[in-house]
């Protein structure tokens, strides 16, 4: 989802590039300079993804807790609606960790040289610096409340035409949404001779990812061995995903 715009974290940046909204444009570089200057960050809420289709809707919840430690450490846990861990991402900063639960396996990967990724692209990643600069137009709309926090609520539009909303509150975004229309994604796939069920079916679809957070914390105390990596009993280390022979078919 990172591509897609999943908002949330910090790169090299220069200025925003929101027309018409000075008030905005303030506020979203007070945000990105409050992450950019955080070393570490801890976050934990709740992701709904939405996918419609002329013939389907599908709601998928999630819960999350990421600690990110800037460059390239960092431990992100996913949980299903149940509290059910659905997956465990962790980087030491020289290899990173995926736990795929259906293979019992731990996919083992040199660590990514800054970031996180993880779900939720830039607000999650570390990357919202680089997120914000690809702003095309960015306002703010009225005040909020998101729980009992009070927020300014923005309307924004990326430079490829994704649309989407902030909610900011002491210079920290406390809920991102974005909708990811499928026509844009099936407009970056190579057209072929013939057509694609596929790809027409995606062009009618659209995704509306929700990222509300409950706790954002900068620079806590970590304890110190927050980012290394035990795998579960039962678990194998690889580095390329091993998959179940298939049985030869008898001649």
């Amino acid at each position: 989802m990172r591509a897609a715009g999943w908002l949330f974290f910090l790169c090299c940046f220069v200025g925003l590039a929101v027309s018409q909204n000075s008030d905005a444009k303030k506020l979203l570089e007070a945000v990105a300079k409050r992450y950019d200057e955080a070393k570490t960050i801890f976050l934990e809420g709740e992701m709904v993804t939405v996918t419609k289709s002329p013939s389907a809707e599908q709601k998928v919840t999630t819960s999350f807790s990421l600690v990110l430690q800037k460059p390239n450490r960092f431990r992100f846990v996913l949980k299903d609606a149940k509290g059910q861990i659905q997956q465990v991402f962790v980087s030491d900063g020289t290899n990173a960790f995926l736990e795929i639960t259906a293979m019992k396996q731990v996919l083992k990967r040199p660590a990514p040289k800054e970031g996180a990724a993880v779900p939720g692209g830039g607000i999650l990643s570390g990357s919202l610096r680089e997120q914000l600069s690809k702003m095309k137009e960015a306002k703010i709309v009225s005040d909020e409340k998101i729980g009992q926090r009070k927020t300014k609520f923005i309307k924004f539009v990326m430079e490829n035409g994704t649309s989407g909303m902030l909610w900011v509150g002491d210079n920290t975004v406390w809920q991102a949404k974005v909708t990811i229309e499928g026509k844009r994604i099936a407009g970056n796939i190579t057209p072929k001779d013939q057509p694609n069920p596929f790809v027409e079916a995606m062009k009618q679809s659209t995704v509306t990812q929700t990222i509300s957070f409950s706790k954002v914390i900068f620079n806590p105390k970590l304890p110190q061995n927050v980012f290394a990596y035990k795998p579960p009993a039962g678990y194998k280390v690889v580095e390329k995903l091993e998959f179940p022979s298939q049985p030869k078919p008898k001649p």
